[in-house]
């Protein structure tokens, strides 16, 4: 790091810094549980349960959108430590003062090289984008499932994206000089996420069918491989196993009926639970409507994902009062394509089918439709309305 960059990288950790200290900043925490860190981009956290001043609610573009509000070559970012860190803090401050929503910033800053993290440290081999995020080569790594037999536990140091993940958290936490703290990334892929991706879906699916000693084989290693890599994490940080953080955006109806989940991934789900002492958060972008009587048995769940696709009445139905809802929005119906009547209707058909039970409103996931300057005003003007909906005491 040149004597430019430093000066550059001290300037952000000085504005940032005052951000955590902001009188909004506090109030905007005051909307949320004490929670673990989150190690990632997405932000969540767990809102409170009295709903008396309003909704928090929370506004998270996608990475392509922020490579080009900031010219950011995305390949950069996940393999620069410099870039990493810089570009993380930049994203930061322009979301607390554009977007006003009810995110909070605290001190820790995070390595997050996305959701293929986990598929490299068996072999499975990262393709980066400029302006995307990076995804896998296309045919599955057990397109012969005779294959699963050569897999090995991943080694915390050497396989796949683990040294750079290493070299990330000793440069970062250089660059940062304490001022902040880097946190070491945690397991974030679910089980069957790891299974769909290593055999291929459409593969997993037909060895459900005819082959399912060999799905319990691929998700009996992947649990192993999962519980493997958080016992050496924990030994490497010196801390206790946090606990569970379940993305599971594979477990989805139709593609999975609710006896197939009961089958072959709730039982390792809940295993994984033991092992992590609970689970934080419970994660599918799909329609899990027929799955929420199952996931809440599972124990000491603290928060839920309901995605756009579900039936959120019959999510409250099952949960609501128990289970703190992180609720998302359609991206595009509900945001970019719609207008501020319709903006408005559907923030106040959640709150009518949610109550007063502990719940906050997502809108994220969003990629460039009608032009970058077009979909960001209409991002803010959601952003605004929702204010004005969801915060009618403050």
């Amino acid at each position: 790091m040149n004597k430019t960059q430093q000066e550059h990288l001290s300037r952000l950790l000085d504005k940032r810094q005052a951000i955590v200290q902001s009188e909004r900043n506090q109030k905007n925490k005051s909307w949320w549980q004490e929670s673990i860190p989150w190690c990632r981009d997405m932000w969540r956290r767990i809102p409170k349960g009295n709903n008396s001043g309003g909704i928090p609610f929370m506004v998270a573009p996608d990475n392509s959108i922020w490579s080009h509000i900031f010219d950011m070559d995305l390949r950069d970012y996940y393999t620069d430590a410099f870039t990493h860190l810089e570009k993380q803090m930049t994203i930061d401050i322009y979301r607390f003062e554009q977007f006003s929503d009810d995110t909070f910033l605290d001190s820790p800053l995070f390595i997050w090289f996305g959701v293929i993290t986990e598929l490299t440290f068996f072999g499975v081999q990262p393709i980066f984008f400029k302006n995307r995020e990076g995804w896998i080569e296309k045919i599955p790594l057990l397109e012969n499932k005779e294959k699963l037999n050569q897999l090995e536990l991943p080694d915390f140091f050497k396989s796949g994206l683990m040294p750079r993940i290493h070299r990330f958290y000793e440069e970062m936490n250089a660059m940062a000089a304490g001022r902040f703290r880097i946190m070491f990334p945690d397991w974030a892929r679910g089980p069957f996420c790891m299974a769909a991706h290593l055999r291929g879906l459409q593969n997993l699916l037909m060895d459900m069918v005819i082959d399912p000693d060999f799905v319990h084989r691929l998700m009996r290693f992947v649990t192993d491989a999962h519980k493997h890599w958080v016992a050496e994490r924990s030994k490497f940080l010196g801390e206790p196993v946090q606990k569970l953080k379940l993305y599971n955006d594979e477990v989805d109806c139709p593609t999975l009926s609710p006896d197939m989940y009961r089958e072959f991934i709730l039982s390792y789900e809940q295993e994984l639970t033991r092992i992590h002492g609970g689970i934080v958060y419970w994660h599918s972008c799909g329609n899990t409507t027929v799955f929420v009587e199952d996931i809440n048995e599972l124990p000491r769940l603290e928060m839920f994902h309901v995605s756009p696709w579900a039936d959120l009445e019959k999510v409250v139905d099952v949960m609501g009062g128990k289970i703190p809802l992180d609720i998302n929005l359609d991206p595009m119906e509900d945001v970019l394509q719609s207008d501020p009547d319709g903006m408005e209707q559907r923030l106040r058909s959640i709150m009518d089918i949610c109550g007063e039970i502990p719940y906050c409103v997502r809108a994220d996931a969003f990629q460039i439709v009608n032009g970058l300057e077009q979909d960001l005003e209409q991002i803010k003007l959601w952003a605004r309305l929702a204010r004005r909906v969801l915060h009618p005491d403050r």
